[in-house]
């Protein structure tokens, strides 16, 4: 085999895509999830093709601390071919231009803007239209813009600032379409491409700095993939895992494990960060419900489909908050929910491995709200405020019932309070990240290549030194796009 993609996900299909439109190339994609086939093969589960709400099958099962002791959250990754592009919100934005600048790729601005618009002519990516919002999002996107966020509709543009408007979705009629329908779709059949699914990546195997095989498990089944290449694309949790468990990160910890080393790399693990959240949860108004029931009778009825891009005081240029109305609908009836998420984290936390056993699962802590300035806390507590006002605003304040937690309740937004609530936004970035020097955290160089090591490249979130201010789906289906061609080449 010339190249072993380990991980079939948002990244690992780009990369496998692209590489076999070489018809020399072999390339076996490995898939800890299972593979249903081409999109036309009608063996897709319906919950992970329809895109008006959040798959929960198919998970990892990833878990671990929020912002305060006392509460765990759930971080949903997606064990499947086309990895989170299969489960997420379908929601499409790129960040600011200025996101990028320093990781150290060799892409320009005009590189960047060309990557993401290939991206996303790939995945279909579309624009709702203002008749498509249904009554409770064209009333959230009118409160952003009575508290004074502008309509822009840029949530695509690089160099966009603040603003509101429908989001652009990879949704073609209503299907989530994943990066396995955009780019691996048009390669099967052929004879270089082989997909091992519901295989899980042990290890990796050294042979001085050059991997020569690839352990896996399959039920019971041991066996190994051997190859001239591998790239690694198993995510901001799944990548570091499975090169601690080869002997590549920090040398003390790997041998208290009892991991021969193979790499010092201590970045393995570190930097990990997502956008921490906060939510204002409210039932609907009988208006709201009425609005709602008679709209679903002539249309579907998306979760998401507007987001606002805000300053928080004092702000970081251009903009640093997200603002994501959702909804969904319980035993007990419509729920409104007004998050916001703080765009530029400073804090950073840490994964490790508890055993060498693939099948335990790391400890994940994102280390949510502890930097030493309070920074994230203070663009959150501003968020916080857009939401109420957005809550109080004449357009969507008489479609909102009574609050649902004493966090909505609460006429402010002390730190316990916010601490107590905090979530995610889906968005985890950094464990492997890129850069030149190995001792202050770098664990790829400027290709993907892993500092030390011949043939072994890792491309996903995991390498983003720093998380854009997006929605991370394009942003890695770009990174993988541009980085595929050292693989190739």
């Amino acid at each position: 085999m010339d190249v072993a993609v380990l991980g079939g996900g948002t990244a690992g299909a780009v990369v496998a895509g692209r590489l076999l439109e070489n018809p020399s190339l072999s390339v076996a994609v490995v898939e800890a999830g299972p593979d249903y086939g081409s999109f036309g093969s009608g063996r897709w589960p319906r919950e992970l093709l329809d895109s008006l709400t959040l798959p929960e099958t198919h998970d990892w099962g990833y878990r671990g601390p929020g912002a305060s002791p006392e509460r765990e959250l759930a971080f949903e990754r997606a064990r499947v071919v086309g990895g989170c592009s299969s489960h997420n919100g379908c929601s499409q934005t790129v960040g600011h231009v200025s996101d990028y600048h320093s990781w150290g790729l060799s892409w320009t601005d005009e590189s960047l803007a060309g990557l993401m618009k290939e991206g996303a002519a790939k995945l279909r990516v579309r624009h709702y239209s203002d008749e498509e919002l249904t009554p409770f999002q064209a009333a959230a996107m009118n409160a952003m813009i009575e508290c004074g966020i502008p309509r822009t509709n840029d949530l695509d543009d690089l160099l966009g600032g603040a603003g509101c408007g429908p989001s652009p979705v990879n949704n073609p009629g209503g299907v989530r379409w994943n990066s396995g329908f955009a780019y691996l779709d048009p390669v099967r059949g052929g004879s270089g491409l082989r997909i091992i699914d519901n295989a899980l990546v042990d290890r990796l195997e050294f042979r001085g700095s050059t991997v020569r095989r690839a352990h896996m498990l399959r039920g019971r089944e041991r066996f190994v993939v051997e190859a001239d290449r591998f790239v690694l694309c198993a995510g901001a949790y799944g990548s570091p895992e499975v090169l601690l468990r080869s002997g590549v990160g920090p040398a003390e910890e790997l041998r208290a494990l009892g991991v021969d080393p193979r790499l010092d790399l201590p970045g393995v693990g570190r930097n990990l960060h997502d956008h921490p959240t906060v939510e204002l949860r409210f039932a609907a108004s009988d208006e709201l419900a009425r609005r709602l029931a008679a709209y679903a009778e002539k249309h579907p009825l998306p979760d998401e489909q507007v987001i606002g891009k805000a300053h928080s005081t004092g702000g970081q240029s251009p903009y640093d908050l997200h603002l994501l109305p959702w909804t969904t609908h319980t035993a007990d009836g419509w729920v409104c929910v007004l998050p916001a998420a703080c765009l530029t984290p400073q804090s950073r936390g840490t994964l490790r491995l508890t055993s060498r056993d693939p099948g335990s699962k790391p400890v994940v802590d994102h280390a949510y709200l502890t930097d030493r300035a309070g920074a994230d806390l203070g663009v959150l507590r501003d968020g916080v405020d857009w939401c109420r006002r957005m809550a109080a605003s004449p357009a969507l304040a008489p479609l909102l019932g009574r609050p649902l937690d004493d966090f909505s309740a609460s006429p402010d937004a002390s730190t316990a309070a916010m601490r107590s609530s905090a979530a995610h936004y889906w968005h985890p970035v950094g464990t492997c990240a890129i850069g030149t020097d190995t001792s202050a955290g770098a664990v790829v160089d400027n290709t993907g290549r892993v500092h030390g090591s011949d043939n072994l490249w890792i491309i996903d979130a995991s390498i983003m030194p720093t998380v854009p201010r997006a929605t991370t789906n394009l942003p890695v289906v770009a990174l993988a796009e541009h980085l595929v061609r050292a693989v190739a080449s």
